[in-house]
């Protein structure tokens, strides 16, 4: 068996060879169909690309686009199909090995973990076809290894920043904004726990921002016993916390208290949170273990229960999107199929294996929604009446909701990059339905920001824009043989308070449902 140490051992390697005659190196790069070739001085090699002085000025060219002729030409054979992945720790040790094992196996190789930092893809024979180096860092780490050419694939348990974005885009490596560049691979929450003794069920975001930074520390405070609360978590630079911060304690204000109980892991908050009748703690949905989760209350009166469907369909608020992004780049041929992997059904599988929420479809009734319509009731609209949650009831009161929920970027009507992949998820579900006497709904909603009339208008218009979609993609005629009604309900049904940014994305929204034709 080949001995692997590390990617970065090998390409330091290389470099200290160029190095040394870094000022003579004369190659010449040519395309392998032979109509491209330039020739000048081999400037630095990074394991990815060559940067030459040539008779066109200073060029970079990437490894998989030219052959490399000349004495001075880096041996390559050491990097072929070596690529780095960037995790969290959580995903690291659950979901990730269980997806690449399957990947192996799709392709007809088998992976075998080589330590906690490799995994290695071995061929029929035993020799190594491909290594994976394994790095588990925080999400923002692992963006910055996109942008400093180190990995060619980051799981992110949140997405990137204005700032990684450029970072990545002023690299050359394109905008991972882009489908093409971003999948969401999975669906997850961060979900507040507290013991199935403990009669709290629910808590606004400012009482949990208010408990984790140390401004209310005894239960009676928030309608419990008067007993002091115990705080469990993570360390501050795990991903989960890093989360929390950014969307609780940065809405409430403060930061962590010292008097928490440092915690190693998200079962492990779990196991001591489920065991003290006055602890409180977060994590993951997936490490969610034997503790209650809580359901969370707006600002507005909303309220936010964390299931599965409603994590799958991002209206808990704090779901959360699993991210796989990669660089605009030429890659190699395991790593592209591993990320093309990622996007496939046969990955969602995994996914629900290892307790995440997958992002295959699911039916549920209005009764499997809990809180939907008492929650049209507390919405915080002054223009919405009576007449209006009825016109809604007498809808989809016997239709049943698929959990395919698209949703559109910031301050625009464009679908968002899970949308756009998700349009193809629903297209492909109909095709394999029995859709006889049966009718689509495509229902769009908006947030209350504007006139009443505008977002029933707007609501009406994102649906046709997901039916414009779904047309373009699906095999000829497909869609028009299928009963559509394309319905705007504006404001009418809000899932969270429109005051906050969080909340006017979860509002802005087109549902499907399946009802019977009238």
């Amino acid at each position: 068996m080949w001995a692997y140490t590390s990617r970065y051992v090998v390409v330091g390697a290389v470099l200290s060879v160029i190095t040394s005659s870094v000022f003579a190196a004369n190659i010449t790069l040519r395309s392998p169909d032979g109509a491209f070739s330039l020739s000048g001085e081999l400037v630095e090699f990074d394991g990815i690309a060559y940067i030459m002085d040539s008779a066109i000025g200073r060029v970079r060219i990437e490894v998989n686009l030219v052959i490399c002729v000349g004495d001075d030409c880096p041996d390559l054979s050491a990097l072929s199909n070596d690529f780095m992945v960037v995790i969290t720790n959580a995903v690291g040790k659950s979901l990730l090995p269980m997806l690449l094992e399957d990947f192996a196996t799709s392709e007809g190789l088998r992976s075998v973990m080589e330590g906690t930092t490799g995994v290695a893809f071995e061929d029929s024979d035993g020799e190594v076809a491909a290594m994976v180096t394994l790095a588990n860092v925080d999400t923002g780490a692992g963006l910055g290894a996109i942008a400093d050419g180190t990995a060619l694939l980051a799981i992110a348990l949140r997405q990137a920043s204005r700032d990684e974005v450029s970072a990545i885009s002023d690299a050359g490596f394109g905008d991972i904004t882009r489908v093409a560049q971003q999948t969401v691979l999975a669906m997850d929450g961060l979900v507040i726990l507290v013991s199935s003794d403990n009669p709290v069920n629910s808590l606004t975001i400012q009482q949990v921002g208010d408990i984790f930074s140390g401004t209310v520390t005894n239960w009676n405070e928030i309608g419990g016993l008067d007993a002091a609360i115990n705080v469990y978590r993570q360390n501050v630079a795990a991903s989960d916390s890093e989360f929390f911060r950014s969307e609780v304690l940065a809405q409430t204000g403060g930061d962590y208290t010292q008097a928490a109980s440092i915690i190693s892991s998200n079962g492990n908050i779990s196991q001591s949170v489920s065991q003290d009748a006055f602890g409180i703690g977060f994590s993951s949905f997936a490490n969610k273990g034997a503790a209650k989760t809580v359901s969370l209350q707006g600002s507005c009166g909303i309220l936010s229960e964390p299931t599965n469907f409603s994590i799958k369909t991002e209206e808990y608020l704090l779901s959360r999107r699993l991210l796989a992004y990669t660089p605009d780049r030429v890659l190699p041929d395991l790593a592209g199929g591993l990320i093309a992997y990622l996007d496939s059904d046969a990955a969602q599988i995994q996914v629900a294996q290892a307790g995440y929420v997958s992002l295959n479809a699911e039916l549920k009734s209005v009764n499997g929604q809990g809180l939907r319509f008492a929650n049209a009731i507390l919405t915080d609209s002054n223009e919405i009446d009576l007449s209006d949650l009825k016109r809604m009831a007498s809808l989809l009161v016997d239709a049943k909701r698929l959990s395919t929920t698209f949703r559109f970027v910031d301050g625009s009507s464009t679908l968002d990059a899970r949308a756009e992949r998700d349009v193809e998820r629903l297209v492909d579900w109909l095709i394999d339905q029995d859709l006889t006497n049966k009718q689509i709904l495509l229902v769009g909603f908006t947030d209350n920001n504007g006139k009443l009339n505008v977002n029933m208008a707007l609501a009406e218009q994102r649906a046709e824009q997901v039916l414009d979609e779904m047309t373009a993609i699906a095999p000829a005629g497909m869609i028009e043989g299928i009963n559509v009604k394309i319905v705007g309900l504006g404001e009418t049904s809000p899932l969270a308070c429109s005051t906050a940014s969080r909340g006017r994305f979860m509002n802005r929204r087109v549902e499907v449902w399946i009802g019977d034709e009238n």
